[in-house]
């Protein structure tokens, strides 16, 4: 029977699924054991007048939370790393619904700072690759990190909060799309993204890597239009680019993309804010990874046991 010692937990609050990712220790190795994500749209059900959630978005994060307690019920509580991103951010001021979550969740939730958040990203992708020097972009719900570094080291961490969701409840809410409006969320991203990514670019990298729900689904939609081969390149998102415009709502969009409504309705904003980080970014070639933040905070935890296994999702 595996000893509860050696599992590591680590949950991901984030601003539009919660995750919990298990790993055990296994001949000096981590291994997964189980993953668990439930939809929540947290950002999408956050109340700007109030600063705080609707009722019924509330009730499922929480309910989410109460599944994942059961999950966790076996595991040490030094073991176990629970974090909230972007939305909790903004939830910050809500302590009653910050103690409603932990108490559900049964651990402290640590709300994390944007920089923490990419650091741990940088961490989560970096621990199976070779020691290189890389760029790591992940486009969540509510912001977008972007960060380079070296070998485990991250270098230099940029934190903007705009992600899919909140881009699109800006310039896609509608369900159509036209190439104004489309032009105007670039303008806008551009914008935003331009003077944040420059610090950035005074490094130098090797490989550029992407991770997380709107990446991977650029990178699934190009492969279904047999655009690239999975990997994400400037021409690869100016032939999608047109292949989205020809498009006039979401029904036509996901049939064209391959994807599922609820991935479709987000997919133009994460779309413009890759195309920009391409841009600003001066990004050439994006590989996926299956890395993230909660492979991060695992790690963070074994080196926090002063233990060094290395890593493998075999």
């Amino acid at each position: 029977m595996k000893s509860s010692n050696s599992l590591y937990a680590a949950i991901d609050l984030g601003s539009v699924s919660f995750h919990l990712v298990i790993m055990t220790k296994r001949e000096n190795r981590l291994v997964w054991t189980d993953c668990k994500k439930e939809i929540v749209r947290l950002a999408a059900g956050f109340d700007t007048r109030t600063k705080s959630l609707r009722p019924d978005v509330k009730k499922r994060a929480l309910k989410c939370l109460e599944n994942f307690r059961r999950a966790i019920r076996d595991i040490p509580q030094h073991n176990i790393r629970a974090v909230g991103t972007s939305t909790f951010r903004r939830l910050r001021h809500d302590t009653q619904f910050l103690q409603q979550a932990q108490s559900a969740l049964g651990i402290p939730i640590e709300v994390l700072s944007g920089d923490q958040e990419a650091e741990y990203i940088y961490r989560g992708v970096s621990y199976s690759l070779p020691s290189d020097s890389r760029f790591v972009i992940d486009i969540g719900g509510g912001s977008t990190e972007l960060i380079v570094g070296n070998g485990n080291q991250p270098l230099q961490t940029v934190s903007i909060e705009l992600g899919c969701i909140s881009l699109t409840q800006k310039f896609f809410l509608s369900g159509t799309i036209n190439r104004e409006q489309f032009a105007l969320a670039e303008s806008y991203t551009s914008k935003r993204l331009q003077q944040s990514i420059e610090p950035l670019t005074k490094f130098q990298w090797n490989s550029e890597f992407g991770t997380s729900g709107s990446v991977k689904a650029i990178s699934w939609a190009m492969q279904h239009q047999n655009i690239s081969d999975g990997e994400i390149t400037h021409e690869a998102l100016d032939e999608m680019r047109e292949g989205i415009l020809r498009c006039n709502n979401t029904q036509q969009l996901a049939s064209y993309l391959g994807l599922n409504q609820r991935r479709t309705a987000v997919f133009c904003a994460g779309f413009i804010l890759m195309q920009q980080a391409f841009k600003h970014g001066h990004l050439n070639y994006l590989k996926i990874s299956q890395g993230a933040i909660r492979e991060g905070l695992i790690q963070s935890m074994i080196e926090d046991n002063t233990l060094t296994p290395t890593l493998s999702q075999n």
